[in-house]
């Protein structure tokens, strides 16, 4: 997908979803003297992700000056070739009529997606990707209390495991020895799964010192 920041309009909050980036997308951020800073993590993401990455700064100011570039560039991406979608970024209602124009003209494959952030830009995709269902998967509302107790019940284990492991050599594996308790479903399971994981003799080590937590 092609992404299309309007980054005068939506700032940092616009790149929200940055780690769901590919490196088959292109991105573009339009920026202004008025918004030249871009916060560091975002762009790392942005950076990491491998994407094809370009920046556009506006030459001079002028009502919806910024608009006009992106406009101007959806065109030359299709005008081009580009057989995907393009995802204008911006709160801007009036680029509904640039989705419009090419969305009345494309080819199967072409669309322009409208959104405020990377994320719903994304989500309105509908791509038959994983991307796509590890966001809706992520943005999935949950019972606040439900969650909640869940936390309390992994912050206990994390306590007594903590003092099991405490001052023992196993002691900075304690993260990962908490995954492996919790997926455990009976004895010879977490067995396995000790050894799998720390190998023969750490993880037999560790065993011995869990299985009497296994319920």
């Amino acid at each position: 997908m092609y992404f299309l920041i309007d980054f005068e309009n939506v700032g940092n909050e616009g790149l929200r979803g940055a780690q769901y980036l590919l490196k088959e997308d292109a991105m573009t951020i339009f920026f202004s003297q008025a918004c030249e800073q871009i916060g560091q993590g975002c762009l790392r993401q942005i950076m990491d992700s491998f994407c094809r990455l370009d920046i556009c700064k506006l030459k001079k100011t002028g009502k919806n000056a910024l608009d006009f570039y992106i406009a101007a560039k959806t065109g030359e991406i299709f005008g081009s070739g580009y057989p995907g979608k393009a995802a204008i970024v911006s709160r801007d209602q009036g680029f509904a009529a640039v989705r419009d124009y090419w969305n009345s003209r494309r080819k199967p494959s072409r669309q322009v997606i409208l959104g405020s952030n990377l994320e719903q830009c994304i989500l309105s995709a509908n791509e038959n990707h994983i991307r796509t269902t590890q966001l809706r998967e992520e943005l999935k509302p949950v019972r606040l209390e439900t969650e909640f107790a869940r936390y309390e019940e992994r912050a206990k284990i994390r306590e007594i495991l903590k003092q099991a492991f405490e001052d023992t050599a196993y002691e900075e594996k304690l993260g990962r020895i908490q995954e492996v308790f919790e997926r455990q479903s009976d004895k010879k399971v977490l067995y396995l799964d000790s050894v799998k994981t720390f190998g023969k003799k750490d993880g037999l080590e560790i065993y011995r010192k869990i299985r009497g937590l296994a319920g």
